[in-house]
């Protein structure tokens, strides 16, 4: 959960894209997802 969160503040800094990160990282997904919604941030979330 830490790189999942880590990895969420890098796509909400503009660093990673978040189709990038959970196309090599799946396992992450749930964790990016969760934190992008307490953060108000799931307007990044891109559907694929």
């Amino acid at each position: 959960m830490v790189i999942a969160i880590f990895m969420a503040g890098r796509i909400i800094d503009g660093k990673n894209e978040y189709t990038d990160v959970v196309t090599k990282r799946p396992d992450l997904k749930d964790g990016i997802d969760a934190y992008l919604f307490e953060k108000g941030r799931d307007d990044l979330i891109v559907v694929q």
